[in-house]
């Protein structure tokens, strides 16, 4: 029974992991028509590879350590423990976080937001984004 038991927690943790992770396609409200890719997120070894729909080359993401995710929330002033369950990835020019509802409740940027999920730019600030469903 225990080995069962252990079973069942190792499938149900990995699959939890699975869905945290944020591989996908992603939009936002302001685009043309309503449900179109901006960015597509791609699986690539232990990080991601980000592309948009201009054909450009994929630039490459990396997940984020513990670390980076609370200096990142440290430089904007967001609750410093809420950092511990955000799933992030980007590089020195692209931010993709996906944050628990229950803990964008304590951040003023986002308690709003409909979405898990955030893209953050120097340029564009903090934009909530909607992962779209496989096509």
């Amino acid at each position: 029974m225990k080995p069962l038991i252990a079973t069942l927690l190792l499938l149900c943790c990995g699959f939890a992991q699975a869905q945290d992770f944020p591989a996908g396609a992603y939009s936002h409200e302001y685009t043309a028509q309503a449900g179109e890719p901006v960015w597509n997120l791609r699986m690539v070894g232990d990080g991601l590879a980000l592309s948009g729909n201009d054909g450009s080359t994929p630039v490459l993401l990396h997940n984020l350590s513990a670390a980076e995710r609370a200096a990142f929330w440290q430089r904007m002033e967001w609750p410093a423990a809420s950092s511990a369950a955000a799933q992030c990835a980007g590089n020195g020019d692209d931010l993709f976080c996906q944050v628990p509802k229950r803990v964008r409740a304590g951040i003023s940027w986002l308690k709003d937001n409909v979405s898990d999920f955030f893209h953050y730019s120097e340029m564009g600030g903090v934009m909530e984004i909607s992962r779209l469903p496989p096509r």
